[in-house]
């Protein structure tokens, strides 16, 4: 398999976030000025901006751990929510910035850091919940657009 560029993957992972909440009749585009994409309601007239940030597959947490995905996001970041893609199995979550700081394990160098273990067969140190991708199913773009995720 060749290797696929990362500027590469960010462009699918926005592609795939943006089409997805098209899917289920949410009013986006690609965004300009830092954010990835822009969602417009208009009644109520709101407008709400969506940083996404994109895995090709699993890799070992650590580096030679078990297979996680994983996300950064810059501390300062602006946007009002965060769109994680994993590409390998074509998922979204969408969180808001309170909800992505919340549930992040780590904070580093001015980062967030949220993970999930994709197999259950994984020794767990410290907290033991929202430590694995199927503890995060209710926040699947598909799960959130039905639950009023941009209604507030």
């Amino acid at each position: 398999m060749t290797e696929v560029p990362k500027s590469m993957i960010g462009v699918s992972g926005k592609l795939f976030a943006n089409s997805l909440l098209l899917r289920e009749g949410v009013p986006c585009q690609l965004g300009r000025n830092g954010f990835d994409l822009v969602v417009n309601l208009t009644r109520p007239k709101r407008r709400w901006t969506i940083l996404v940030t994109t895995n090709l597959r699993p890799k070992k947490a650590g580096g030679k751990g078990k297979m996680a995905l994983d996300w950064w996001v810059a501390v300062d970041n602006p946007a009002d929510f965060v769109a994680c893609v994993d590409l390998s199995t074509l998922r979204t979550w969408i969180f808001s910035r309170a909800e992505f700081e919340k549930l992040s394990q780590q904070k580093a160098g001015g980062k967030y850091h949220l993970y999930m273990y994709t197999k259950k067969a994984v020794a767990l140190r410290g907290k033991k919940n929202m430590k694995f991708d199927y503890e995060f199913e209710s926040y699947r773009v598909e799960n959130r657009i039905h639950r009023g995720v941009f209604d507030k």
